[in-house]
Order: structure tokens, then C-alpha cells, then sequence
């Protein structure tokens, strides 16, 4: 019994010092890209699967998806369930500016208030040590990350 008992120690003392040593690994400005592509992934998904409208807002560092009949109706309603908070080591903004992308029910992006905007749009995440990272939203519904 007692052998079990330092063995479990030992085995604790070793995860403690394996979890320490795990943590310089974290990488805000991929872990920015991946949860961004991941929700344009699934309000796309959401989208076509309720045969709604949905698009995508930025407000500071966090994601939001609202709904609609289609991408032109005036009025959209807040998908409380489809929102993602990017870290707060990394800043996002969308091209272009004041641009909204929109996915209609069969998952082609619309993109809303930029009529003179030529060129896909696209995230920039840009993080603390001056890296950065581009997610371009394709037309089609695809997402690319450069």
C-alpha cells in the first residue's frame, strides 16, 4: 500500500511539472485563427441547415451571429448560442471596414456595406509580439488562412 501511495506522489509531482512546462506552447494567435475559422464554419453550417440568413458581426474582440430571413432584411435577431471570444493578447479587425459578411440559407457569402470593396474579405489578427495572421472569407462560403 505504501508503494502505491509513492508512486502515486511521484506520478503527481511529474503531470505538475509537465503542465508547467506545457504552457509556453500556447499560441493566442493561432488559437485567434482556429476558434474564428471554426465559427465561420458553423454559422455557415447554421445557416444552411435552418434556412436562414445568418451574419457575422465584430465587436472588439468578440464574434457574433445573427439571424434573418434573408442577408437584405432590415432587422436581424441575436444567435445568443453562436458567439466566440478571441484571446485578449490578439487584436482582430475585418476588411473592409464596416463590412459585414452574411451567409444565406444556401451558404454563399453576401457581404453587406461595402459596395466599393473589391477582393475577398478577410480577418487580421494581429498579437502582442507584432505577428499577424489572415483568414479570408471566400465567396463561396470557404474560409482560407494565409
Amino acid at each position: 500500500m505504501v508503494e502505491l501511495v509513492v508512486v502515486l506522489a511521484v506520478l503527481a509531482v511529474a503531470s505538475g511539472i509537465m503542465a508547467l512546462n506545457v504552457r509556453p506552447f500556447y499560441n493566442p494567435l493561432q488559437d485567434a485563427l482556429s476558434r474564428t475559422e471554426g465559427f465561420v464554419k458553423q454559422v455557415r453550417s447554421k445557416a444552411m441547415a435552418t434556412t436562414s440568413a445568418y451574419r457575422i458581426t465584430l465587436e472588439g474582440n468578440r464574434l457574433k451571429a445573427a439571424y434573418a430571413s434573408t442577408c437584405r432584411s432590415t432587422s436581424f435577431t441575436e444567435d445568443l448560442a453562436l458567439q466566440v471570444e478571441i484571446p485578449p493578447e490578439v487584436t482582430v479587425t475585418f476588411t473592409p471596414q464596416g463590412g459585414v459578411p452574411c451567409f444565406n440559407s444556401r451558404g454563399l457569402m453576401v457581404l453587406q456595406n461595402a459596395s466599393s470593396h473589391s477582393g475577398d474579405p478577410y480577418y487580421r489578427f494581429t498579437d502582442r509580439q507584432g505577428r499577424q495572421g489572415t483568414l479570408r472569407l471566400l465567396l463561396g462560403g470557404g474560409v482560407v488562412r494565409q
